[in-house]
C-alpha cells in the first residue's frame, strides 16, 4: 500500500509541478491525433477572436453540439479543403495532414478524397492517420515537460522508465484490490475469471486510443469510489477502533 501511495501522491504531485513550471501544458506540438479527441467544427475559428473563443468555450465546457460539422470533408493531397476548423485535445489544430495507408507500398501517403463526418466525428478512420500541431496530454505531455529540464532530451527517458515502473506497480496493486473484492463477493472460484478479464484489459488498452482508456479508467474509478466512501462513512466507528487497535499492537 505504501508504494502506490508514493506513486500516486508524491510522484504525481512532482510530475504536476514539472508540467506547470515548464509551460508545455499550453503549448502546441506536432503529434499524431487520437481519433477520439478529434471534433470537426462547422466553420473556421480564430483563437485570438473573442467571439470565437466564447463559442469554443460553449463547445468545450457546455458540450454545445450545434457547432459540429456534418457532411463530407473534402481532402486534397492530405489537406482539408473545407473552410472549417478541427479540434484536437481541446485545442484548435494547425498544419493538419491526413494520411492513408497504402498496403501495396506499405507506407502512409497523403490522402485525397472525401471523409464522412457525423456530428463532428470522422466515421471512416480505421485506415486514416491525422497529424498536426495541437495541445497534447498524458505521457507525451509529460515527456515534453521533462525535456525542458536540466537533462534536456534525455529527460524523456526518465519519463519512460518512471512510466514503466509506475504502470507495473499500479497494475499489481489494482490486481490485488480486485482479487480481494472478488473473493469477498463471489468466492475463490471467481478469481480466475477476474484475472483473465484483467489481463485482456491490458492487451486491448495497448492498441486503442489512449483517450478511451483514460475515460474508461476514470469512470470505473468513480464507480469504485462511491460505494467505498459510503462504506467508510457507514463504518467509520469500526474503522477508527480497528486503527486504534492496530497502532497499539
Amino acid at each position: 500500500i505504501l508504494e502506490p501511495f508514493i506513486d500516486t501522491i508524491i510522484i504525481c504531485t512532482l510530475t504536476g509541478l514539472v508540467l506547470l513550471s515548464s509551460g508545455v501544458w499550453k503549448q502546441k506540438f506536432e503529434n499524431k491525433f487520437q481519433h477520439t479527441d478529434i471534433k470537426v467544427l462547422n466553420r473556421q475559428y480564430n483563437q485570438h477572436n473573442s467571439s470565437d473563443l466564447k463559442e469554443l468555450s460553449d463547445i468545450l465546457l457546455k458540450g454545445n453540439q450545434t457547432l459540429f460539422f456534418s457532411g463530407n470533408l473534402e481532402v486534397l493531397e492530405g489537406k482539408p479543403q473545407n473552410n472549417l476548423s478541427i479540434l484536437h485535445a481541446r485545442s484548435l489544430a494547425e498544419g493538419i495532414q491526413i494520411l492513408h495507408y497504402h498496403k501495396e507500398q506499405e507506407a502512409w501517403k497523403p490522402f485525397s478524397g472525401e471523409i464522412t463526418v457525423n456530428n463532428g466525428r470522422l466515421t471512416a478512420n480505421d485506415d486514416l492517420q491525422i497529424t498536426g500541431k495541437s495541445l497534447i496530454h498524458s505521457a507525451p505531455l509529460t515527456t515534453e515537460a521533462f525535456k525542458k529540464g536540466y537533462f534536456g532530451d534525455f529527460g524523456q527517458y526518465i519519463v519512460a522508465i518512471g512510466l514503466l515502473l509506475f504502470a507495473f506497480s499500479t497494475a499489481i496493486a489494482w490486481s490485488y484490490y480486485g482479487d480481494r473484492a472478488m473473493i469477498f463477493l463471489f468466492g475463490n472460484s471467481s478469481l480466475v475469471y477476474y484475472r483473465v478479464v484483467y489481463v485482456l484489459g491490458f492487451f486491448v488498452a495497448s492498441f486503442i486510443d489512449t483517450t478511451i482508456v483514460w475515460n474508461f479508467s476514470e469512470i470505473t474509478i468513480v464507480l469504485m469510489t462511491i460505494p467505498n466512501l459510503i462504506g467508510v462513512l457507514w463504518l467509520h466507528k469500526d474503522i477508527r477502533n480497528t486503527l486504534r487497535d492496530y497502532l497499539k499492537k
